[in-house]
């Protein structure tokens, strides 16, 4: 039981303590990575209602800006 406890107490502060930033566009500087994440930010976007969405850095953090958000989502993009 305390190996247990140990373990899941472990797993909580590493998750806690290692910052990892699970954003659509979080690897959105990575060569092969760039365009999944720019598409999941378009994906993001539109079930949001919007027309499209663009990673960008705000405040120093890689974040998914939605733009055309008034008219509604369009089609959806194909990756």
């Amino acid at each position: 039981m305390k190996a247990i406890t140990f373990t899941v107490l472990f797993v909580i502060v590493v998750a806690v303590n290692s910052a990892v930033d699970f954003s659509s566009c979080a690897r959105m500087d990575v060569p092969g990575l760039s365009k999944v994440a720019q598409g999941l930010c378009i994906s993001s976007c539109k079930y949001q209602n919007c027309g499209t969405g663009s990673c960008v850095r705000r405040r120093g953090r890689k974040t998914c800006v939605c733009s055309r958000c008034g008219g509604g989502g369009g089609s959806w993009p194909s990756v």
